[in-house]
């Protein structure tokens, strides 16, 4: 039994699904709609116990679920509050070990691994190990890949999407890379094992060709419902999408990160305009496009019917500049001021 996310009339919702062997293979069925929040079915009697509402058991009894109740405390879990989850999970027994298996059971065990499909095996490696190099899975029996034993396509599709959220991003492409064994078409290079060096049209063609194979794989799509081989499947568009949103460069990725986050959260502060005061006579003069000694012969009148001309062909209503247009003003108001001002001596 498992929680699935769905999107029901463009609105997230969990589905309570169950993984069921149909004499064949394992399929899966949806039980109920829990709505956008499990929680709600949890109750607090108080203190800091928690139990899933009855109403739940019992509609599964109803349909002939196979459950128990510490199952289905389990599923509820993420959704206790964070506080009364702390406190309970300090209380809870460690899992036993279980001894180490005997030839017999080595051999029983391998062969029910060998049975997964390799996709999902190379998929669980990576984001256990986080290694584009995986060797030989089918050489020995491994332990974490007992988690894809007895479950159903959807099922597997649930756990490893809920595993694959926790990626960061620089590393999906190569997670993609590794999963689909996409190594396999450069066998002859040394660096078949670092996928960011290779020929990124080469890569993009491999990728296609794969998930196309992959959506023709029966045994991939085992206990599923028939789908258009033609139509890739939503198990593996995801993949498609992900492998084209994201790159091989970590640091060109975090890079778009920053970029991305300056971009939403930028706020635009314009440089204070200098002030007239601050500005010598010189630049002032070179700012308006006067000559010294053609501004020592203006008096106040003409130098404001000067700066009024240069305003209406700099006044960004008029198509020009903000910023040359504040400039010529700060100017102004500077030779302004000189004019008002009392000659000294070395003034002029």
């Amino acid at each position: 039994m498992y929680l699935k996310q769905r999107r029901i009339r463009n609105r997230r919702r969990h589905v309570l699904c169950e993984s069921y062997w149909d004499g064949d293979c394992w399929r899966s069925r949806h039980l109920m709609d829990l709505g956008p929040n499990p929680g709600l079915h949890i109750v607090y009697p108080g203190g800091n116990s928690f139990y899933v509402d009855e109403s739940i058991e019992e509609r599964l009894q109803e349909m002939g679920a196979s459950f128990s109740s510490d199952e289905i405390e389990q599923l509820f879990m993420p959704f206790v509050d964070p506080e009364i989850r702390r406190i309970v999970e300090q209380f809870q027994r460690p899992a036993r070990r279980r001894q180490h298996p005997g030839k017999r059971d080595r051999n029983a065990l391998l062969k029910k691994q060998k049975a997964l499909h390799s996709f999902d095996k190379r998929r669980l490696h990576y984001l256990r190990c986080g290694r584009v190099d995986i060797g030989n899975l089918d050489a020995r029996p491994w332990k974490f890949l007992n988690v894809l034993q007895d479950k159903s396509r959807d099922e597997l599709e649930t756990l490893l999407h809920d595993m694959e959220r926790d990626l960061p991003p620089h590393e999906i492409r190569a997670y993609i890379y590794t999963a689909l064994h996409m190594q396999a078409h450069f066998s002859h290079l040394l660096t078949r094992h670092l996928p960011g060096a290779m020929d990124p049209e080469k890569l993009d063609r491999y990728l296609v060709e794969d998930l196309c194979r992959l959506n023709r794989d029966p045994q991939f799509f085992k206990g599923v419902e028939p789908h258009d081989p033609d139509a890739l499947h939503p198990y593996l568009k995801k993949y498609l999408i992900l492998y084209v949103d994201n790159t091989f460069d970590r640091q060109r990725a975090w890079g778009e990160t920053v970029k991305d986050f300056i971009w939403k959260h930028r706020f635009y502060r314009p440089p204070p305009p200098r002030t007239a005061a601050a500005m010598p006579e010189q630049e002032a003069c070179r700012c308006l496009g006067l000559s010294p000694e053609a501004f020592r012969k203006m008096d106040r009148r003409a130098l404001t019917r000067y700066y009024r001309q240069k305003a209406k062909e700099t006044h960004p209503d008029r198509g020009g500049e903000e910023g040359t247009f504040i400039e010529i003003t700060a100017a102004y108001e500077r030779l302004l001021q000189m004019k008002t001002q009392p000659l000294t001596d070395g003034a002029y």
